[in-house]
């Protein structure tokens, strides 16, 4: 928990209730948070800092949802049909393998956590495919 209120400082009131009331009169030391930038420095690309600031907020409901983090654009790049393993290591995994029921909480992700190459390999993937 001190790692974390050294990045994201000490949560608010209305946070530590969303997270688990038993803590509200709890104590917390106060410290401030720091900027995303601060601790990746220059070389982070906006995408991932905002990607990783959606998974560790404190508020369970403004967190990024798990189908949503799988489109989000920090992932982008591994949508592509030429992305292949660092250092010459071939052609990535399948990754787009989700099962019928994953598809079926939030289908207007569909066309974004699926791309097109994906769909045609897998003869034009939808949900109901997979078990």
């Amino acid at each position: 928990t001190g790692g974390n209120f050294k990045v994201l400082g000490t949560p608010t009131k209305e946070e530590i209730r969303s997270m688990n009331s038993n803590y509200m009169e709890f104590k917390f030391p106060q410290i401030k948070g720091c900027q995303w930038k601060k601790i990746f420095r220059n070389k982070t690309p906006e995408d991932a800092m905002d990607f990783i600031a959606r998974t560790l907020a404190y508020t369970p409901s403004k967190r990024i949802a798990p189908l949503e983090g799988c489109a989000h654009t920090f992932f982008d790049e591994l949508r592509e049909e030429s992305s292949k393993l660092p250092n010459g290591g071939g052609a990535l995994p399948p990754l787009f393998d989700f099962t019928s029921h994953e598809l079926s909480l939030e289908p207007e992700l569909l066309e974004k956590l699926i791309p097109p190459h994906a769909k045609a390999a897998d003869g034009q993937k939808l949900p109901g495919k997979r078990r």
